[in-house]
């Protein structure tokens, strides 16, 4: 008898992002391990109305023989981005669009996604008749995603795996606008943990900041990876300038990394002759305020947007490039493990990590024995110092070979060995 797992999730390819991959993988993994994953998510015009990026190369990664049942619904998200500012009466609907915001977090709860969950508890529970369902997995956000298989869990007492993206509640990355709403929220959360058979957490920070909250002794930790094939077979995208890239969009609770920016304006203002040699690359949704701060240190000709990237063009992009960065503030950074940085390591190029030196990041290249570029993320001088040395390593050709050989722990192959792991220990 075959192991079926009904996997919840809300993002899923055609929907591009970082946090779509972690769900991907699984799903392309898991069938190597023992589970035939059945994939509960929305239909691809609910991403394209909501203003959602769309990566069709992902669903290159799901074979064909993949259970996906996609509803119809829709997101409150789209509400609030299609209310346009660029207009006559500018202020007022900048005006009612915050307030609609901040009136949202009483009635919309957990998330924006909230209508699916009736929808997906229905089609939830034909998928569990249907495939005889073992193990139910949802992962978050979007939260709703846990609510769905909470409901579930309840109605039919199937093992319930709760996997956390990012932080709900304990420390989340963005503050609640009420005390209402974060009282919500909370019960919410609690009723998930309470239901659930298994929590996973993709950091440490996560899994010890939760356990100091919630008495639920059932935690483990995933980490992100990367997934070596995605690495095959790509012409890496180079450019004649010395490049610095950032891949995937910056998140709206993350501050800016604003600090190579105005590194590089104070180095290329001490050495104007190498202006035209220096490259800075965003890949990614576009950042009005970045932008700004780009145009405010006269860097518009090194520092370009590039937009929304596939998933493969952004691997092209990290491979073509000479020097790879991260960025994260003090505060967040202490817990969070940007995916990106395993990909980063895999692409075996220098990482210039503007991060906190005691955070979990930093940690992780250390052991990789790549530290010698962290540097703290509101350091302007350091940061400009480790721009000179890196474009000197460019200009010598000495830059370090950094093997990728030993990084088999941090695949995308290995995380899902351990989760299903789990769906046995689980299984009824």
């Amino acid at each position: 008898m075959k192991n079926n797992v009904l996997i919840i999730a809300y993002y899923f390819p055609p929907v591009g992002g970082g946090g779509v991959q972690r769900t991907t993988k699984f799903v392309k993994y898991l069938p190597e391990f023992g589970w035939e994953p059945v994939v509960l998510t929305v239909r691809e015009e609910v991403y394209k109305k909501a203003g959602r990026a769309i990566d069709v190369t992902l669903l290159d990664d799901i074979s064909p023989n993949v259970h996906i049942v996609r509803t119809n619904s829709i997101d409150l998200a789209r509400v609030s981005s299609r209310i346009k500012t660029q207009n006559e009466s500018k202020m007022f609907w900048m005006n009612f669009k915050s307030l609609l915001n901040k009136s949202s977090g009483l009635f919309i709860n957990p998330d924006a996604q909230m209508l699916w969950i009736p929808v997906a508890v229905r089609e939830g529970l034909k998928i569990i008749k249907k495939y005889n369902i073992g193990v139910i997995y949802s992962t978050g956000n979007p939260w709703s995603d846990h609510i769905t298989g909470m409901i579930l869990r309840r109605i039919t007492g199937i093992p319930f795996v709760v996997d956390y993206r990012d932080p709900w509640n304990v420390k989340p990355y963005v503050p609640y606008s009420s005390k209402m709403r974060k009282s919500i929220q909370f019960f919410l959360e609690t009723m998930v943990m309470k239901s659930a058979d298994q929590v996973i957490f993709a950091t440490k920070g996560m899994k010890r900041d939760y356990r100091e909250v919630f008495a639920n002794g059932r935690f483990e930790v995933i980490r992100n990876g990367f997934d070596a094939s995605d690495f095959t077979y790509v012409k890496p995208k180079k450019f004649p300038e010395f490049t610095f890239l950032y891949a995937g969009n910056i998140p709206g609770y993350f501050k800016r990394p604003s600090g190579l920016i105005y590194a590089m304006a104070k180095w290329l203002e001490e050495h104007p002759e190498l202006r035209e040699r220096i490259m800075i690359n965003f890949l990614g949704k576009k950042d009005e305020r970045m932008e700004l701060i780009v145009k405010e240190n006269h860097l518009l000709d090194v520092v370009y947007f590039r937009g929304y990237k596939s998933h493969k063009e952004s691997i092209a992009f990290q491979l073509g490039a000479d020097v790879l960065f991260l960025a994260l503030e003090e505060d967040i950074g202490k817990t969070a493990i940007p995916g990106k940085l395993f990909e980063y390591l895999a692409c075996g190029k220098p990482i210039l990590a503007l991060v906190p030196r005691k955070g979990k990041a930093a940690d992780i290249l250390r052991k990789e024995g790549r530290e010698e570029f962290i540097v703290s993320p509101g350091n302007v001088e350091a940061i400009k110092n480790a721009i000179a040395t890196l474009y000197e390593k460019h200009r010598k050709a000495c830059f370090p070979h950094h093997s990728v050989k030993h990084l088999e722990d941090y695949t995308r192959k290995k995380a899902t060995e351990k989760l299903s792991k789990i769906f046995f220990k689980l299984k009824r």
